[in-house]
C-alpha cells in the first residue's frame, strides 16, 4: 500500500473549459475541489456549483466530507479522475404518459380504408374489390 501526502487530480470538463491537473493534499475533502476549480477557471462563477457536479468514472460522489485519498483507485494511485459536468434539467416526468394519451387516440381512430394496399399478387385491393362486385 503506496501511502502519499499528495494527490493528483485529473479533472475532465465541458468547453469552454479545457482538462486539468491538479496537485492538492490527500487529506484535501472532495468539497474544497470547487474552490480550486473556481481558482484554474476564472471564467467559472461560483453561483454555479448547484447546477455543475463533480463525479469519478464510478458515478457522483456521495459523501463530499470525504478526503481525496478515499477516492484512490484499488492500487492506491494517487492519483484521481473527475469530471466536472452540468446537471440535466428536466422535469418530474410526464412525457410517457402523454405518449400513452396520444397512442390510445391515434389507435382509436385507426383508418378502415384498406384499398390502396396490395395482395401477394401486387395488385391493389381497390382494383379486386371491384372486379368482384
Amino acid at each position: 500500500m503506496v501511502h502519499t501526502d499528495s494527490t493528483t487530480l485529473l479533472v475532465s470538463a465541458f468547453p469552454p473549459f479545457s482538462s486539468l491537473a491538479l496537485t492538492v493534499p490527500s487529506s484535501t475533502p472532495v468539497s474544497d475541489i470547487w474552490d480550486r476549480l473556481c481558482e484554474r477557471y476564472p471564467s467559472l462563477p461560483p453561483h454555479l456549483a448547484d447546477i455543475l457536479t463533480i463525479s469519478t468514472h464510478a458515478g457522483i460522489i456521495a459523501d463530499l466530507d470525504q478526503p481525496l485519498s478515499s477516492l484512490h483507485t484499488e492500487d492506491e494511485s494517487p492519483l484521481v479522475n473527475l469530471r466536472l459536468t452540468p446537471q440535466l434539467l428536466g422535469g418530474k416526468g410526464g412525457f410517457g404518459s402523454q405518449l400513452r394519451a396520444a397512442g390510445g387516440r391515434m389507435s382509436s381512430q385507426k383508418a378502415s380504408n384498406n384499398d390502396s394496399c396490395r395482395d401477394l399478387n401486387g395488385r391493389r385491393l381497390s382494383t379486386i374489390k371491384e372486379a368482384k362486385s
